[in-house]
């Protein structure tokens, strides 16, 4: 019995806002508008007859529609300041690298590359992954020569500002290419 009173309730709470502000414009209309103009086109005695449903309507659409603006930018704020985590990370990461990461992270900064084959069986292509460093961008490879792996957008950035960043032991690069194998 219940059930069958709150399951409409439940499914207009579901609509997207844009329903809430149509309806609210709709009810603020009646609720709001001289008297002259609703009697002139004819609304006036369904805007008194039913004026406590539209204000009820009205401010259950009102309240709707900023609970749906609430969530909207909690939702933004907490994707920023997510990505702003995840930014400081990768950049503390970039500080403290080892001289094999520093090797494959050198191929995409001396050849000016965003892409590079790697094995994917490899433990510092591996590290490098899980930090958000690089990531692997395509599906099709091979064990010996590698698998497609593209730099973040914001480690290349971090790198194209802080180069001194890749200064190590060797000044040698790391690819898995291998040219004329067959």
């Amino acid at each position: 019995m219940l059930s069958e009173i709150f399951n409409p309730i439940l499914e207009a709470l579901k609509l997207a806002p844009r329903y809430f502000l149509a309806l609210g414009a709709f009810c603020a209309f009646l609720l709001f508008a001289p008297a002259e103009f609703l009697k002139h086109i004819a609304l006036d005695d369904f805007a008194q007859n039913y004026r406590t449903a539209l204000g009820l309507a009205f401010v259950a659409s009102v309240s709707l529609l900023l609970v749906s603006a609430g969530l909207a930018v909690s939702r933004g704020i907490s994707g920023w300041w997510q990505e702003r985590q995840l930014y400081r990370r990768i950049a503390e990461r970039l500080n403290s690298l080892t001289e094999d990461e520093k090797q494959i992270l050198r191929f995409y900064m001396a050849e000016q590359t965003k892409a590079n084959m790697l094995r994917i069986d490899d433990d510092v292509v591996k590290g490098l992954v899980t930090s958000g460093i690089i990531y692997r961008s395509a599906s099709v490879g091979n064990i010996l020569e590698g698998f497609a792996h593209n730099i973040s957008e914001f480690a290349w950035n971090y790198l194209q500002v802080n180069p001194h960043v890749l200064n190590g032991t060797t000044n040698t690069y790391r690819t898995d290419r291998r040219e004329g194998l067959w």
